[in-house]
């Protein structure tokens, strides 16, 4: 997956929809090694990112997390 295809899928989700990522693959779609709270500017980026799409983005580094995408409901 790229940016662009990311980009068109939380598009087209639905308000309140959610899209989650496995980290090792938003990390590359990113440029970044990995995601972790020390991983600031990445995580920025794609919370920047997902704020243009009209999304919320959540990542908890916990085991068995997945970084996700929330849709807003509010046009």
């Amino acid at each position: 997956m790229n940016r662009e295809l990311l980009a068109e899928k939380l598009e087209r989700l639905d308000p309140g929809g959610i899209l989650t990522i496995p980290e090792y693959e938003l990390a590359h779609i990113f440029d970044a090694v990995t995601l972790s709270y020390d991983s600031q500017q990445a995580l920025r980026t794609i919370t920047a990112f997902a704020l243009e799409h009209r999304c919320t983005f959540s990542f908890h580094q916990h085991q068995g997390a997945a970084p996700c995408f929330e849709k807003d409901d509010i046009f």
